[in-house]
């Protein structure tokens, strides 16, 4: 630090050594041997020099003492920001840990709950141009994992496994506009397709306009041997006759928030 400060205020020091060069002159000619005796025209000439350097010494002093103290406070603001810096990205990094447990806990407490066997993959990257489509995971043939296999969260179903590689696997999201699942309408137990809608949405086709469904209800799979039985595919969100008018065409919301996901959870078979 004190190089620094030597380089950043060296014209201040070369001021302050002719300050003191100045001054310890006149000193030794105010404190000579009693005998030496005073020239007049010296001293006429010396008091005004003396009267200046008095002046410039003091304000060179004063100069030099608010530097000093500026560069003091500065380093301290910077160790202080620095400080700072470092413990809001300690907060960060808490709160962000703190979320993570709170997921895996209740991803841990489903796959007890669940009756089939689960593996947890973490997401690792997405379709920039579908983020609806396809999104990537961080298993692979090295975990066991085949195409066709469900994924899943304990919110619902996710899609399905559709490329395996040795260390990762490309998921369709069943709101990609080519998935399809079978679906049973929770309540009238009437079955269905459930396709993506390729715009965050879903969609279900050729219900009969007499089946008793409405905004709000449930669709879960129907357990046709691709998914377990009984996951929730989605919510029945608006309700329109096709244009047979014998039929329904139903927007639905998908169970799982595709864009917030982070860990999943890939079926196995027992």
């Amino acid at each position: 630090m004190w190089k620094k400060l030597l380089k950043k205020y060296r014209a201040y020091l070369v001021i302050s050594a002719i300050l003191l060069a100045a001054a310890g002159f006149i000193f030794i000619f105010n404190n000579r041997e009693p005998g030496a005796g005073k020239n007049s025209a010296v001293s006429e000439i010396m008091f005004p020099l003396q009267k200046i350097t008095g002046r410039l010494g003091n304000a060179a002093f004063y100069v030099w003492n608010t530097a000093l103290n500026f560069a003091y406070l500065k380093h301290d603001n910077d160790k202080l920001n620095k400080e700072l810096s470092a413990l809001v990205y300690q907060n960060n990094r808490l709160a962000e840990t703190e979320k993570e447990n709170e997921r895996l806990k209740r991803f841990l407490d489903y796959k007890k709950k669940a009756g089939f066997k689960t593996v947890m993959a973490r997401v690792v990257g997405r379709d920039l141009s579908n983020y609806f489509g396809i999104l990537t995971v961080d298993l692979g043939e090295r975990d066991g994992v085949v195409t066709g296999m469900p994924v899943i969260t304990p919110d619902g179903v996710v899609g399905k496994t559709i490329e395996v590689y040795p260390e990762y696997s490309l998921v369709m999201l069943l709101t990609d506009y080519k998935s399809g699942i079978m679906a049973i309408h929770q309540k009238t137990r009437v079955v269905g397709t459930v396709s993506g809608a390729g715009n965050g949405m879903c969609k279900m086709k050729y219900l009969s306009i007499n089946d008793e469904v409405k905004g709000g209800d449930l669709l879960v799979t129907s357990g046709d041997g691709k998914f377990p039985k009984g996951l929730v595919v989605g919510q029945v969100s608006v309700l329109k006759a096709d244009a047979d008018s014998m039929s329904l065409d139903i927007n639905v919301i998908p169970a799982v928030n595709v864009l917030k996901l982070e860990e999943v959870l890939i079926v196995f078979k027992e």
